[in-house]
């Protein structure tokens, strides 16, 4: 088995509200859960990052749904890489939906709030890294 990481930013086509958000949840951990698959996914209205670990076949299978779902669009593929370990093996699909006071909490990310976009998600795979890395220990725990 072929362990890989990937990372994608997306905007939302709609405003969700907190029970579409329930619902989505429960249906892709149940469907990770049998694709032995973890991750995270952090939702600021309209933005989407998501991690998702897992055997490569079944990342880019994921990836290739996602891609092609019209709930969302500017899907956007920020890294796939192998990994040796899983980042989040305990979650099947852990979640966080932040807002900009969550964002002002954290270092380095002043830009973005003076200018929200996509693209500034898009343009470092290192930033991301320490945006979820920070969603992981500082404000889901």
């Amino acid at each position: 088995m072929s362990l890989h990481c990937l990372v994608y930013t997306s905007l939302s086509r709609q405003k969700l509200s907190d029970d579409n958000i329930k619902y989505f949840l429960q249906l892709i951990r149940h469907k990770n859960e049998i694709e032995q698959v973890t991750g995270m996914l952090v939702y600021l209205d309209p933005f989407f990052i998501q991690v998702l670990e897992g055997e490569e076949t079944t990342v880019n299978r994921l990836f290739d749904i996602i891609k092609n779902d019209p709930r969302h669009y500017k899907v956007s593929l920020i890294y796939k890489k192998p990994i040796a370990e899983r980042h989040f093996s305990n979650w099947t699909m852990g979640f966080s939906k932040i807002s900009y006071k969550d964002i002002e909490m954290l270092d380095g990310f002043s830009d973005f709030l003076q200018k929200p976009s996509i693209e500034f998600f898009n343009r470092s795979p290192n930033e991301v890294d320490e945006l979820l890395y920070k969603f992981k220990h500082e404000i889901l725990f």
